[in-house]
């Protein structure tokens, strides 16, 4: 994707990328009205075996069926010239529209093709998707090829037996084409720290980690190669244009847009995000379980939400009918719909005895719950709830006060003494983003150069 929006400005890039696969997604893909508003790639290394040899390496173990071996959804902004960069692990369970049943998310490929992972991923997740980029196996490799190889520097020796990675020479090593698949692709990593070889027990997430670290070493390298000269893009384009499949409405003029646009970008600026997630089992099979909470924040960027300028954007709101007023909840649902909060469901309270109105809100949500507070006509009590359902932030439990919502929010100001009081629960951060999401904490072994050793 780099590679072609590094073409901006040159002519010849119309006639090459017009070469390039392309696929129809009927009315799968969101719409943008402009062109300079944000817009998400869900980009995927499928594990096809298109233009490889049978006794190719990478060829080990592999199954027939047409999986996503790698998800990402890369989200550029070009006002502000901000990209961000979210990697779905593949294990996560999910459940597959249209199904009626959970899965892995890796089988939605399989299942239905490109338009069934991004339904999946848009009703799961609410995240939209505008674009979507396909590169295969020999792509991948291609590409690292293109640009003579990526350097990684590997403070110990490693290795993946399963995928054919071997690296027993501790150093800055440029990882050529085959290494560098089997290296992104390692899910059994191992390294030797002189004691034996121990195995990374993060499996996916490391490394899904070090996908992350070596997408920013390659785009380093390509910008090093000069991915603006003839020669080097020419390479790049005609990799392409055998194993790169794009989606009908990226238009050339699209992809020279972005080029221009992102000419100067540094990789290093490039935020990366893994959902938080725990290991479980969904019967006989090992899969991952969404922790639907503390993914909301991270969710939210890539929905375009940025809570901490508008809160009720990020709610996700339940209303129950704790009063016995008849259709109360729904109305007070639609009703606060209608003001812009995200709204879930609305249910009936576990018995209809409620004396007031409360507002139960999960750790960390006290904004959240102050922004509802805001708009009702009474004043409510409030209620810190670590057990509320997880894709839930807060719950309102109407009582036989409440009677309506407010046209105008009530001042901030008169919640300020709840705010002051209340205690806030926060995970540990590396970096703050919009909506107090993080950028991901680094999981597993992961190669990197020792201070002031510069690799590359």
């Amino acid at each position: 994707m780099v590679c072609f929006s590094a073409a901006g400005g040159l002519a010849y890039v119309y006639k090459q990328t017009g070469d390039v696969p392309r696929v129809s997604l009927g009315g799968s893909l969101s719409d943008r009205s402009a062109s300079s508003e944000p817009q998400n790639f869900l980009i995927v290394g499928v594990d096809d075996d298109t233009g490889l040899d049978p006794n190719d390496p990478v060829m080990r173990g592999r199954q027939q069926t047409l999986n996503t071996d790698t998800i990402m959804i890369l989200r550029v902004d070009p006002s502000t010239e901000k990209a961000s960069l979210l990697s779905l692990p593949r294990d996560l369970w999910v459940t597959i529209p249209g199904t009626g049943s959970k899965q892995r998310i890796n089988t939605a490929m399989a299942l239905g093709g490109p338009n069934k992972l991004i339904e999946t991923i848009q009703q799961d997740f609410g995240i939209p998707i505008h674009h979507y980029v396909q590169v295969n196996f020999h792509g991948f490799r291609e590409l690292v090829q293109a640009v003579d190889g990526v350097p990684i520097y590997f403070p110990w020796p490693a290795r993946d037996q399963q995928t054919g990675f071997f690296q027993y020479e501790p150093g800055c090593v440029t990882l050529d084409g085959e290494q560098a698949l089997a290296y992104a692709r390692s899910r059994h990593f191992e390294v030797d720290d002189g004691k034996g070889w121990h195995e990374d027990p993060s499996s996916d997430f490391g490394r899904i980690s070090r996908q992350q670290q070596f997408i920013k070493a390659a785009l380093k390298r390509a910008v090093a190669k000069g991915v603006r000269n003839p020669f080097t893009l020419n390479q790049l384009l005609g990799v392409a244009q055998s194993n790169v499949t794009l989606d009908e409405r990226l238009t050339n003029q699209d992809l020279v847009d972005l080029g221009s646009q992102f000419r100067d970008f540094d990789p290093d600026r490039l935020d990366v995000y893994t959902p938080p997630a725990t290991g479980g089992w969904a019967g006989a099979a090992a899969v991952l379980f969404l922790n639907e909470r503390e993914a909301q924040p991270i969710f939210d960027i890539f929905r375009g939400i940025d809570s901490s300028l508008d809160p009720s954007a990020a709610v996700r709101l339940e209303v129950r009918n704790g009063s016995g007023t008849p259709g109360q909840g729904r109305r007070i649902l639609n009703d606060l719909g209608a003001k812009g909060f995200g709204t879930v469901r609305s249910s009936d309270a576990t018995d209809f005895g409620a004396a007031r109105t409360v507002i139960k809100y999960a750790p960390g949500q006290e904004k959240q719950a102050v922004a509802v507070a805001r708009y009702l006509d009474v004043d409510p009590s409030f209620e810190l709830d670590s057990g509320l359902p997880g894709d839930v932030s807060v719950a309102l439990v109407t009582g036989p006060d409440l009677t309506g919502v407010r046209a105008e929010p009530r001042p901030a100001e008169d919640f300020q003494a709840f705010l002051d009081s209340a205690t806030t629960t926060t995970a540990p951060a590396t970096r703050e983003a919009p909506g107090g999401a993080t950028t991901s904490t680094t999981l597993g072994d992961v190669p990197a150069s020792p201070p002031g050793v510069a690799c590359g």
